[in-house]
């Protein structure tokens, strides 16, 4: 299954359901006598290109999937802990957001953005709660070593100590995530720390095993102002945006299929 989430996604993703729809048209007009049909799925194709190309709109739907889950505080952790008085949470959950372990590579080039972004506010969370430990969570890297493995080495070059970090290294996708952390926070209180557009999924994984995590989401996208025109012309940017936003819609709707949120 993991394997068919892998093959399938991509093939549904804005860009490559842009070309297939063109690819369609272009044989239809080429090979068969279906015209209007091709004319029709062509221009369909470039409408939608134009459509997910644009930040102005894409931004949006990223901001619906953001929204939700402002940056985590020392203020806004204090209000949502009862008691007052000085914050005590034992565990700091990152997860990893891919890796490339090449030995030839300098570690903080091994790790991807999202991972890097990730654990920057993981160890930030980790100086500011004392006597908390980090738990980095993330299984592939094959051939070599694991996501949380290669977290690990980078987060002790960044001064977390070796003995404030557990890793759970079995983890493939989201849905692994809860299952594996749970065997190590328990019954304890922790912070989440994902990136925003994927913490409405991850969040409601956790939730759905029970837990209670507390969200401190990372990487927000910067909305600029709608009144500029040329926020709506294509651009990479907005392709990449679409892209991250229909990858977690379709998250949220196969993990709500599966009954896992």
């Amino acid at each position: 299954m993991f394997e068919f989430k892998k093959i399938v996604g991509p093939l549904l993703s804005p860009l490559p359901v842009c070309l297939e729809v063109l690819i369609i048209g272009v044989l239809l007009l080429w090979l068969t006598r279906r015209q209007r049909l091709g004319k029709t799925l062509v221009t369909m194709a470039g409408l939608l290109l134009v459509l997910v190309s644009s930040e102005g709109i894409s931004g949006r739907l990223i901001h619906t999937l953001e929204e939700p889950y402002p940056p985590l505080t020392m203020s806004s952790l204090q209000s949502k802990l009862t008691g007052g008085g000085e914050v005590t949470i034992p565990w700091i959950v990152v997860l990893a957001g891919g890796v490339t372990p090449n030995p030839s590579l300098p570690i903080q080039l091994q790790v991807s953005h999202d991972s890097r972004v990730r654990l920057l506010e993981g160890i930030r969370l980790y100086h500011m709660i004392p006597g908390s430990k980090l738990v980095l969570t993330g299984g592939i890297g094959y051939p070599l070593e694991s996501e949380a493995t290669v977290l690990s080495r980078l987060a002790q070059t960044l001064g977390v100590n070796k003995d404030d970090m557990v890793l759970e290294t079995r983890s493939r996708d989201t849905k692994d995530h809860p299952l594996n952390v749970a065997l190590i926070v328990k019954d304890d209180p922790f912070i989440l720390v994902t990136s925003a557009v994927h913490m409405p999924r991850a969040f409601r994984v956790f939730a759905k095993q029970g837990m209670n995590p507390i969200p401190a989401p990372v990487g927000h996208w910067k909305p600029k102002t709608y009144v500029w025109p040329e926020y709506y012309f294509p651009r990479s940017q907005g392709t990449r945006l679409a892209e991250l936003a229909f990858h977690e819609y379709l998250g949220l709707g196969w993990a709500w299929m599966r009954g896992q949120i």
